[in-house]
């Protein structure tokens, strides 16, 4: 076959051309790229180039050398060197990439690369929590149990994980007292002007609806006879006899000068009339019969007027009947309250009180009567109602000569006040609690029974049972709802649904919704659940302002707790009655106040088993001893460094204690020194010094021995609850648990932490000046993944302000030892006088809904949908996600459409959760904000996991 190509053609088809000599190639990178191209070559590339050479004028002695083919041996042995070559350009091109930081990925290459700048990778840090003991109560147990540091309590594992063992990180005196203190519930009683009520200690005050009642001033506990005073009648009597008390309420206001807790309340078991209230009429006897009757009116010729009352002007009053029980027990202005009996008079015109002096039986033989009367001889009185200025026989007179209309309360009981119970909501913007309820507990602050010596900056636990939360009218989407966790959709509610309320304060969402996070509770029975949920299902529950009411807990409710530091503590009064304690950071949850209890018997404790080892043998001659521990991973806990950890390993040789230190270039030959290195195949090495920096060890049998613990990372992020088997029971100790989840615990550093994080020390400097430096310095901090750092305000101080997170997204509060050692390095490496405020970021689960076209002939739906939610999910996963990076609806729609088999997409929903279900252009997520209340930290948002649920096919 001939070509028709002239060599003059401007363009050649280039049919005659030969192989060309192709190696070496160029190699030419731009900057970024996650790996280089450092090839020469390829096998295809050798091969031509090797058989272009053949033909070159430089090779003369190969030109009779004319055959091509591969079956020919000089062909064949060109194509053996061609995959050689091949080979050899590979594992260059891998070995140059290896020798930088960012396209490395073998990870020694990258921990190596990492330690030329003075990058020490972290080792992890081991997870801390709080333990809460509680000591034995029955007869004859220990009082007071000493619990020693290094108390071992194991972890009940859950589905798919191993028991994990803590350690109490310091010594405490635990007691019974200190078990469960309770929470005060009331307030010392007391009386205010306008009260119609009171509460009554005791449910078998033989209270009835009329009974009088008189309310005496009572300084330092001794009625006043002179008042103030006030009379009143009870109109309802309510018992509570789970609390032990009578609600007492009577018929009119008291005065304002009884506004008092010295104030003394006597209920009269006795009403009576004066003697000769009920005798007969003078009317009825003969005129003459009457002359002879002592008490006739008048001269005693008259039958139309009434008896002529007679008072003794010796202070006593005679009743119409004998009437038992009436005499004090003592009298006089000083008498104690129980000791007094007291009497009331009341009449059209004048209302008195009277203290009691003493008690008779007599018969005056007046007004045609013949009995025996109870005779009351008084001490002194006073007028609540008439002309206050009469002498006392000028009042008795008085009601004497109103014998028939006045009437007598007597037989005087005290009644003892009951404390109130607090009632009132301790917050500035309360929400609507259920009648008669006590407040609830929460906040940074809490009231405990007794006088307590508790120690600032120690940790508690409170324990008690959550609130629940109704719905006050019937509420459905898009105005609220329930939306089950693992779910995308809200259910509606009803006025006779319950749910346990598991975190406060609840959150808003744009348009002022209450987003509530609860659990479940089964409706009362014979009631109607539309959103037919199941009993304990956690949720967001979302309602309006003002559609709900708080209840209290009931008895089946279960009990839950979490750990707090005590920030200060306050006895409340002189007698030690109660004790303020206040928290540094506000509770998590919202409790029902008369379940809440205190354990001081508390602790911190961090992930890691304490274990002694012979290490090996000392050897003078050796310049390079290296020892490896038997047993890892080795724990390191947080601390104030500027690693943020700090190594449990402690090495004796000859019982003496040597120093872990970076390196040895500062050490002296005789400084006592050692480092560690990581190892991969088990736990790290132990190297000491040669002689000239560091000293070598000295020559003994197995004088070498390490004492360390054991277990670090995220497997000891153990959940609230799971510390429960004590594998140290010191005497007297009952129980163990830890109120709150373990927080704090990092994984040793990956290559891509290590790539990441390299550069970061060589930015401080181990010195904190400028705000990089603070964000930089807390990335570099064991257990924290993301840190954001702003400037703010405190006042008129310039201040830092930022946001963290703790390693897999866990979200850090003050109470997290990392949080708090960070604090304390910024202390030490920063400025001193710059305030710093700790925020935890905040986040934001957002939902999606789409429907996928696919090439279903080609591609099975079973494989292509789960392709594209793994896509979704690993783009917009924690880690991934910058905080305040927003999610654009093009950018969910590009992911789904780059998975093989995708031919549409249709994007039904964008909306973050909680949110009315919406076809977002966009979702924004906030920056740090210091200025809300309460400061809030940066939003991070993070595709919802129910939103599985739907991607569906788009038929």
């Amino acid at each position: 076959m001939s070509c028709s190509c002239q060599s003059t053609d401007p363009q050649l088809c280039g049919c005659c051309t030969g192989v060309a000599d192709l190696t070496p190639a160029a190699i030419a990178n731009r900057p970024g790229l996650p790996a280089i191209h450092y090839r020469v070559g390829t096998y295809s590339t050798f091969l031509q180039s090797m058989q272009a050479a053949l033909s070159s004028a430089n090779l003369a002695p190969l030109a009779a050398l004319r055959t091509r083919s591969p079956q020919d041996f000089s062909i064949a042995l060109l194509d053996a060197w061609s995959e050689v070559l091949d080979v050899l350009t590979f594992y260059t091109e891998r070995l140059a990439n290896e020798a930088y930081l960012g396209t490395a990925i073998e990870p020694r290459s990258v921990f190596e690369l990492a330690r030329l700048v003075g990058y020490k990778p972290s080792p992890g840090v081991s997870a801390s929590t709080v333990l809460a003991f509680t000591l034995a109560s029955a007869a004859g147990s220990p009082v007071k149990v000493p619990i020693s540091s290094g108390t071992r309590v194991q972890s009940v594992p859950g589905p798919g994980q191993s028991p994990q063992v803590f350690e109490t990180s310091a010594p405490i005196n635990a007691t019974i007292a200190a078990n469960a203190i309770p929470a005060v519930v009331t307030t010392p009683w007391t009386l205010f002007g306008s009260d119609t009520s009171t509460w009554i200690a005791g449910t078998a005050n033989n209270i009835h609806i009329g009974d009088a009642l008189l309310f005496i001033s009572a300084p330092g506990g001794i009625p006043s006879p002179s008042g103030p005073a006030a009379v009143v009648y009870v109109t309802g009597a309510t018992l509570d006899p789970i609390g032990g008390n009578t609600f007492l309420s009577w018929n009119k206001p008291l005065p304002a000068s009884l506004g008092s807790s010295s104030v003394c309340i006597y209920i009269f078991r006795t009403k009576a009339a004066l003697y000769g209230a009920s005798s007969p009429k003078p009317g009825m006897f003969p005129t003459d019969s009457l002359k002879t009757i002592p008490g006739t009116p008048g001269s005693g010729v008259t039958s139309t007027s009434d008896w002529a009352w007679q008072y003794g002007e010796n202070l006593t009053v005679n009743l119409d009947n004998a009437y038992p029980g009436l005499n004090p027990a003592a009298s006089g202005p000083s008498a104690p309250a129980a000791q007094s009996q007291w009497m009331i008079l009341t009449g059209p015109q004048y209302t008195s009180f009277f203290q009691v002096a003493s008690v008779s039986e007599s018969n005056p033989g007046l007004y045609a009567l013949s009995l025996k009367t109870t005779q009351i001889t008084l001490d002194s009185g006073t007028v609540l109602a008439g002309d206050p200025f009469l002498t006392l026989n000028e009042l008795l007179y008085l009601f004497v000569q109103e014998t028939r209309v006045t009437t007598a309360y007597v037989q005087s009981q005290l009644l003892t006040g009951a404390n109130l119970p607090l009632t009132q909501w301790p917050l500035s913007s309360p929400y609507p609690l259920a009648a008669g309820m006590l407040a609830p507990i929460s906040g940074s602050s809490l009231v405990v029974q007794g006088l307590q010596t508790l120690t600032v900056n120690a940790p508690v636990a409170v324990n008690g049972k959550r609130l629940r939360i109704t719905p006050n009218i019937a509420i459905a989407a898009p105005d609220g709802g329930f939306t089950p966790g693992g779910a995308t959709g809200m259910l509606p509610v009803g006025p006779n649904q319950q749910f346990l309320i598991d975190a406060f304060p609840p959150q808003t969402d744009p348009s002022g919704n209450l987003l509530w996070s609860v659990i479940t509770v089964t409706p009362p029975a014979g009631g109607t659940n539309p959103s037919a949920t199941v009993a304990g299902q956690p949720g967001i529950l979302t309602l309006p302002p003002g559609s709900f009411t708080l209840l209290p807990s009931v008895a089946s409710d279960p009990a839950t707790g979490e750990a707090a530091v005590l920030s200060d503590v306050t006895i409340q009064n002189a007698a030690g009655t109660s004790t303020a304690i206040t928290f540094n950071s506000d509770l998590t949850r919202i409790y029902d106040a008369a379940t809440v209890t205190v354990n001081a018997n508390a602790v911190l404790a961090t992930h890691g088993e304490t274990v002694q080892e012979i290490l090996g043998s000392g050897d003078a001659s050796n310049a390079a001893l290296a020892l490896q521990l038997k047993q890892s991973p080795l724990t390191y806990v947080s601390a104030a460094t500027s690693s943020g950890v700090q190594s449990t390993l402690e090495v004796r040789i000859n019982n003496l204690l040597w120093s872990e230190v970076d390196n040895f270039l500062d050490s002296e030959p005789s400084d006592r020194v050692y480092v560690t290195r990581p190892n991969s195949t088990g736990g790290p090495t132990v190297q000491f010094g040669d002689g000239l920096h560091g000293s070598r060890t000295p020559t003994a049998q197995s004088n070498i021995v390490a004492k360390y613990r054991k277990g670090i990372g995220i497997g000891g992020m153990v959940a609230a609850g799971q510390l429960t088997q004590p594998l140290d029971r010191p005497q007297g100790l009952q129980s163990v648990t830890n109120p709150s989840a373990a927080t704090g615990g990092a994984d040793p550093a990956s290559p891509a932490n290590a790539r990441l994080s390299a550069p970061l020390p060589t930015l401080t400097l181990g010195r904190i000046v400028s705000l990089e430096d603070y964000q930089n310095f807390a990335l570099n901090f064991a257990g924290i993944a993301l840190a954001v750092a702003t400037w703010t305000w405190f006042g008129s101080t310039r201040s830092i302000f930022l946001t963290l997170a703790g390693e897999g997204g866990a979200v850090l509060t003050d109470n997290d030892q990392v949080v708090q050692n960070l604090l304390l390095a910024f202390q030490q490496y920063g400025l001193p006088y710059v305030p710093v405020q700790i925020v935890s970021y905040t986040p934001v689960l957002f939902e999606i809904s789409m429907q996928l076209k696919i090439d279903t002939p080609t591609y099975d739906p079973a494989i292509v949908i789960p392709a594209v939610w793994q896509s979704l999910a690993s783009t917009y996963a924690f880690g991934q996600m910058s905080p305040g990076r927003g999610v654009a609806a093009s950018q969910v729609i590009q992911l789904a459409q780059q998975v093989a088999g995708v031919v549409a997409v249709n994007l039904i929903g964008l909306n973050r959760r909680g949110d009315a279900p919406a076809l977002a252009n966009i979702l924004c997520a906030a920056g740090p904000r210091p200025t809300a209340q309460p400061p809030a930290g940066a939003e991070i948002l993070l595709l919802d996991p129910a939103s599985q649920a739907n991607l569906g096919v788009w038929s």
